[in-house]
């Protein structure tokens, strides 16, 4: 119910759409017809997406501590990089 008002998804169906199905038909028919194909293939990607966290959970609950560690440094980086840029 909750995934109703992810704006997330809304703009996963937007840039499907325009980004790959309006370059060859804007017909109504044809976007009625491709939504459902876009809606299963993000309900399958964010399926991974939990299942994948699942697995990496158990590694990221062993070594919690060094791997925010590598993570804020990364972030730190990335900060770094765009302030001198």
């Amino acid at each position: 119910m909750l995934q109703f008002v992810n704006v997330k998804i809304y703009l996963f169906g937007i840039t499907a759409l325009t980004g790959y199905i309006t370059n060859y038909s804007t017909a109504l028919w044809v976007l009625i017809f491709f939504e459902p194909i876009i809606a299963t293939i993000g309900t399958i990607a964010t399926t991974c997406w939990i299942g994948a966290g699942m697995v990496i959970q158990k590694v990221y609950l062993q070594y919690y501590r060094p791997i925010n560690i590598i993570l804020a440094l990364t972030l730190l980086e990335c900060v770094y990089s765009i302030l001198t840029s």
